[in-house]
């Protein structure tokens, strides 16, 4: 399986967002390619696309919803998962934050429908610091079913995502490759 892991602009908070996704899928077996939106020239060879974008004035930044804009036919024929980076104000808010939330990334669903969205804080990537080998045990609790509550929440965020976001991918794909044998 051959996932772009594809995030708007070159260095910040989405950019180590899709670091930690891109990890995490590696980790789990997948071949991954992570890419600024603006380095992709195509998403066609790959099994499937996430993309990422930090929020700005209520929406993704321009060069993401164009990236999707640009390659929305491909895109809505093959898993396509998204992820905003948002700031921590806007996740503390329960449920009435989630819906103005799953707002940022309305556009992006009238052009593609995501199988998966992931909404992240930005602030807590930044407090965030790891021990070497915090990483690997964290993923093996997390496989194993023995992550406390409240553990590293942020940190576990992006790992439980992408984990459920892996196990959704090799489903959909084991299915597609099924049907055209």
């Amino acid at each position: 399986m051959k996932i772009l892991v594809t995030h708007a602009g070159t260095s910040g908070q989405a950019a180590g967002m899709a670091e930690r996704v891109a990890r995490v899928l590696t980790g789990l077996g997948a071949d991954v390619t992570v890419r600024p939106m603006s380095g992709v020239a195509t998403v066609k060879g790959f099994s499937a696309v996430v993309a990422g974008s930090p929020e700005h004035g209520g929406c993704w930044v321009p060069e993401a919803i164009e990236f999707v804009r640009r390659n929305r036919s491909v895109l809505s024929r093959k898993p396509f998962a998204i992820f905003t980076v948002v700031s921590s104000q806007d996740m503390d808010k329960g449920a009435e934050s989630r819906m103005v939330v799953m707002q940022y990334t309305a556009h992006v669903r009238s052009m593609v429908h995501p199988m998966s969205e992931g909404f992240f804080s930005g602030e807590a990537e930044e407090r965030e610091s790891l021990h070497p080998g915090e990483r690997s045990r964290f993923k093996l609790r997390l496989l194993l079913g023995l992550l406390r509550e409240g553990e590293s929440r942020s940190h576990s965020e992006v790992e439980t995502w992408s984990v459920r976001l892996h196990e959704q991918l090799v489903r959909l794909i084991s299915r597609k490759s099924g049907n055209r044998q």
